[in-house]
Parts: structure tokens; sequence; C-alpha cells
């Protein structure tokens, strides 16, 4: 299973994101995507419960993602932060998502909140180094196996 597409966002807005491969042909507006995905993920959990909705699922394509709290700068109270990560779909996909990529979202929000907590979250042009450390985080399952075995050989 390859990672497509990995980042963060905060109050509808991606503040960081990472494309590994191309999951559409066309141009998207990431603030309106953001916003949809956001929208639709609170819409579900109110509908049905918190804990349940761990990704959604498309016929190409699938989304997963982790929840936390952030503290920003303009804020008394602490936020929802999303990690999410933009995956191929194949068989088998619940037991990768919950032993492998729900534990790296994880992992990135833990890293973002230590790097960003307290700071003002509205200025997404200080997120771009952040883009390495998802790379890092992520590691080879961003890629092909075609690429992992050009890598070997």
């Amino acid at each position: 299973m390859v990672v497509r597409e990995a980042g963060v966002m905060f109050r509808g807005f991606t503040l960081v994101k990472k494309s590994y491969h191309k999951t559409s042909m066309g141009k998207i507006d990431n603030d309106l995507r953001s916003g949809l995905l956001t929208a639709i993920l609170n819409f579900a959990q109110s509908t049905f419960s918190k804990d349940i909705i761990e990704y959604f699922e498309g016929k190409k394509f699938l989304i997963t993602f982790r929840e936390d709290l952030i503290l920003s700068d303009d804020s008394l109270e602490p936020e929802l932060l999303i990690s999410y990560a933009i995956l191929d779909k194949e068989k088998k996909v619940e037991k990768y998502i919950h032993k492998i990529i729900q534990p790296i979202l994880n992992n990135v929000l833990k890293e973002f909140k230590s790097l960003n907590t307290g700071k003002n979250l509205s200025e997404v042009s200080q997120f771009k180094k952040f883009k390495n450390n998802l790379d890092a985080i992520f590691g080879t399952d961003t890629q092909t196996i075609d690429q992992k075995l050009r890598r070997i050989l």
C-alpha cells in the first residue's frame, strides 16, 4: 500500500501537506478540500460516534486520519488538529491502517504539537519545513514497489 499524500489540518485549512504521488488529473483547491473533509468528518462523528470513523474509502483511494487537540496563541481552549493520509485502496486495508498508518499519523500529531503548540497557527508558510518531518516519519511507506526495488538495486 502506498501513501499518496499526507498532511495536517487545523480549523478546516491545510497547514502542511506533502504529495508523494498524484491522486487526480486536475488542480484541487487545498483549502476547499480541507474544509470539505473537516465538515464530512465532523458530520460523521456527530452522527455516529467520535471513535467509530477511522477512514473513508472510495473506488481507488482511501483517506485515514487521526485527531488531537492543540492550543493556538489566539485561542483560550485547545482546538482540533487532524493528521491525514491518502492511500491506494487495496485488500486487507484494515490491518495495515491499524498497525502501520494510524501509529504514523499519531507520530505526526505528536511531533507537530511539540513544535507548534502555543504558536500562531494561521500563518501557514511557517510550516513548510515540516514537510521534511513528514518524509522522515512516513519513510518508505510513500514509495511504490518499483521505487523500493530501484533503491535496493
